[in-house]
């Protein structure tokens, strides 16, 4: 049977010995308001420190999702792709880019020197212009497109989903072998990569508290504890006792749980690994 918010709560107090509370909303004393501080789904503005960082600890399955997504190019319209003073000038308003950005632009017709990675001088917010460019052609009408990438090292940057959390991988083949997939940063809320189109694998904010399997919820509580433990008595040992047992005590044998609802994928071995050739006795 799933815990509520009420049960959680008072779990996370029992660790402490306290008394249980009779309303976590309700409850007047120092340890509810402390819970409150760190963890309360019902108020008008929910508060979810502590779950986020009990749910960042770990790629839950629970709290594991998907999502395949693929770079917002800006379609230029009109008589976007122009000369100025030799350079190439692009045309888009309300572009919100900065001088010294970097754009990538593709599929423009009779100025294809103007497709590639470039950083650009801002006009003003309707133009700007490639640096060290220099103007060829003759422009195919509202042909191309551009879009903001990072200013270097990464090709295209992905904006997470409004639930993520933490990303786990991207372009990995699944299961729960990650390491296959393609290298990445998360800086300022945004994912840094190489690829233009991504499969995301994520922590999901899982609000629902019905969704929470019972290792979870025991590894939470001991979090809420020493996050209590530290308001009431500032950073005390039982505080810092408390947030060890949960990183070394409650959260590894919910991880290891987890990580075997599910089995990654078998890799088949060449004809020539030395574990096919010792199956018949033989050796390179």
């Amino acid at each position: 049977m799933a815990a509520t918010a009420h049960e959680i709560a008072n779990l996370a107090i029992a660790h402490l010995g306290g008394r249980a509370l009779t309303s976590l909303q309700n409850d007047s004393t120092q340890q509810a308001a402390s819970i409150r501080k760190w963890w309360n789904p019902e108020a008008v503005t929910p508060v979810y420190t502590a779950l986020d960082e009990t749910l960042r600890a770990h790629p839950w399955n629970f709290a594991t999702a998907r999502k395949r997504q693929t770079v917002t190019y800006h379609t230029l319209t009109g008589t976007a792709v122009t000369d100025s003073s030799g350079l190439i000038k692009i045309t888009h308003a309300g572009h919100g880019y900065a001088t010294g950005d970097r754009v990538y632009v593709k599929d423009v017709q009779g100025v294809t020197v103007a497709n590639g990675q470039w950083y650009v001088t801002v006009i003003n917010s309707s133009n700007f212009t490639l640096d060290d460019s220099v103007f060829a052609g003759t422009y195919t009408s509202a042909t191309g497109s551009v879009v903001g990438i990072p200013q270097f090292a990464y090709d295209f940057q992905h904006t997470p989903p409004t639930d993520c959390l933490r990303p786990i991988s991207i372009n990995a083949d699944g299961g729960q072998n990650e390491d296959d997939g393609s290298d990445f940063l998360l800086e300022k809320g945004v994912i840094l990569c190489d690829d233009e189109t991504i499969n995301l694998k994520y922590i999901q904010r899982i609000t629902d508290i019905t969704k929470y399997p019972a290792d979870f919820v025991t590894a939470f509580s001991y979090l809420l504890a020493s996050y209590i433990a530290s308001d009431t008595a500032g950073s005390s040992g039982r505080a810092i006792e408390l947030h060890q047992f949960f990183t070394k005590a409650a959260a590894p044998p919910a991880k290891a749980r987890d990580a075997n609802e599910g089995k990654g994928r078998r890799i088949t071995p060449f004809d020539d690994s030395q574990v096919v050739l010792s199956r018949g006795g033989y050796s390179l």
